[in-house]
């Protein structure tokens, strides 16, 4: 009981394997059946256009269907194939798949062919040589009905051209078990791709190594230190550069077909245009710390030093971020012309009346007018870093200064964000635009019986030994007298906006205290009445503060 148990399952699975391995030997047979229906029958031997020519050979060399692709050598329809035109026609499909850079949808489908291309004439593509280039062309026979053939020029140069450009010395020496197929490449290419990324690696970081202890010794023997930044600073990008030129000089050796290729050239080419990009942004990034520290050194010198400072410093960032932003716009543009769909669309565009002018215009209008506002910023210098301004209603000291925005640093440590347009199109103050020294004012009420020449005498006083006033101006002004009050402005001047308003401050408050004591307080503001009918003075206990 417990065998048949045990083995119940497996006889009940029987007849069910039975019957899938059936269906799948009916389906088997029935597909060897309609192989020969579903495949290319004889008569669809297309060779009417250029196209059509092309794709025929292209997909009887793909079955391995030699003797049929060779027919499209010639045109012929029947008959055996010798041997050697077999060997043509294989060496023809290598240069196509290999060495010739082409596009079949660019072919013409026309009986005709292009005109372009002369009569009865259609230029395939080149073969790159050493010495130049050899064109793969079709001609079409004359007679009816249109038949385009590859032309007697290019089968007469195929031995030629396979000789200078066949398949690489290392094909000749793989294992047979490693020339199995996937996805188009052999496996031995596979692994040699494999091993060229892992030697450019290795051979982009030895360069840099070897470029690093040459350059040392030049380096060490210069006082300068910016070569050392510029060294350490393109090491990671120059690693990357020389990798590339390395992976180039190895896909040489594979021998991989057009169509693998191009990915592959393309992705290559990205990461090149990457690493120079990478190198420029680098070296301007170390261009722009040398010209602000030297700038910086000789405007120390100078007798406003502080202004001179703070308007190289805001050139030279805003600069830097206008050559990035021209880097990574130009490397935009060679990223982007490397694909097909792109190049043709913006050709397109600029043959339809200008429209790729307006498109491109009113999509990157913000940016371009950043930019430009970013380059007046620096040559007009509005605002510089450092600046003491009033914008928006808010006093702060400007922080940053970027293509889009500017940051100001607001007396409370708050961060205000204006777009650099705000700064070119609308008034602000700038309190430090033309010199840090500014003039301020302490404004006090007092009664008409202040004698005003004690109160120059106080200032003197409070302003004497003083480190934050900086000794240019000092007075006393009666600026305003109403029924009530006299109105006493006090104008004295610091270095910098800080300085000036801790002065402001602290004399406004020394002041209002020394008006409090004098004279006990006898000319504090009052207020005055007089009862119907007395022109007098109501008595001192009637007047308040």
């Amino acid at each position: 009981m417990r065998r048949r148990r045990l083995y119940a399952p497996v006889r009940m699975s029987m007849p069910l394997f039975r019957r899938a391995l059936a269906l799948a030997a009916l389906l088997c047979t029935l597909f060897c059946a309609v192989r020969p229906v579903l495949a290319a029958p004889e008569d669809d031997f297309d060779i009417s256009t250029p196209r059509r020519a092309v794709s025929t050979f292209l997909d009887a060399a793909a079955r391995n269907d030699w003797q049929r692709a060779s027919r499209v050598l010639d045109g012929r329809e029947g008959g055996a194939v010798p041997e050697a035109r077999v060997d043509v026609t294989q060496r023809l499909h290598y240069l196509l798949t290999h060495k010739v850079w082409f596009d079949i949808d660019e072919l013409s489908d026309d009986p005709n062919g292009k005109p372009e291309d002369g009569a009865d004439l259609e230029k395939v593509g080149r073969v790159r040589l050493d010495d130049g280039e050899a064109p793969i062309t079709l001609t079409k026979l004359k007679g009816q009905p249109v038949r385009w053939v590859f032309s007697p020029g290019t089968l007469a140069r195929v031995p030629e051209l396979y000789a200078q450009v066949g398949p690489p010395a290392l094909d000749a020496h793989v294992p047979p078990a490693f020339r199995a197929r996937f996805l188009g490449l052999a496996l031995w290419q596979w692994v040699g791709l494999a091993l060229s990324i892992v030697l450019s690696v290795i051979v982009g970081r030895g360069v840099v190594f070897l470029i690093r202890i040459l350059t040392r010794r030049l380096v060490a023997k210069t006082k300068a230190i910016w070569d050392d930044e510029l060294v350490l600073a393109l090491r990671s990008p120059a690693r990357l550069f020389f990798g590339l030129l390395a992976f180039f000089s190895f896909d040489e050796l594979l021998g991989l077909p057009t169509s693998v290729r191009k990915i592959v050239v393309h992705i290559a080419g990205t990461m090149f245009v990457i690493a120079i990009a990478w190198m420029l942004t680098r070296a301007s990034g170390v261009i722009a710390d040398v010209v602000e520290r030297n700038a910086m050194h000789h405007a120390a010198l100078a007798p406003d030093a502080a202004l001179r400072s703070r308007g190289v410093r805001t050139q030279v960032r805003v600069l830097h971020r206008v050559a990035n932003m021209v880097v990574a716009v130009l490397t935009t543009a060679l990223l982007l012309m490397q694909f097909d769909v792109v190049r043709n669309v913006g050709v397109s565009l600029l043959a339809s009346a200008g429209i790729a002018g307006v498109v491109l215009g009113l999509a990157a209008q913000q940016t371009i007018g950043s930019l430009f506002a970013g380059i007046q910023l620096s040559a007009t210098q509005p605002i510089r870093i450092g600046d003491s301004v009033v914008v928006e209603g808010e006093f702060g000291t400007i922080e940053e200064i970027t293509l889009t925005y500017v940051v100001v640093k607001v007396w409370d440590e708050r961060r205000l964000v204006v777009p650099i347009k705000r700064f070119l199109e609308q008034p602000f103050q700038n309190w430090t635009k033309v010199s840090p020294e500014l003039h301020g004012t302490v404004m006090l009420y007092a009664d008409w019986s202040l004698p005003i020449d004690a109160v120059r005498a106080e200032l003197d006083r409070l302003l004497e030994g003083n480190a934050r006033w900086d000794r240019r101006t000092k007075a006393v002004h009666v600026t305003e007298a109403n029924e009530r009050t006299l109105q006493v402005r006090i104008l004295v001047s610091a270095a910098d906006s800080g300085a000036l308003f801790d002065l402001r401050a602290e004399l406004r408050e020394k002041l209002v205290g020394w008006l409090q004591h004098l004279d006990g307080g006898r000319h504090l503001p009052k207020l005055r009445y007089a009862g119907e009918g007395s022109a007098r003075t109501a008595p001192p206990e009637a007047y308040t503060a």
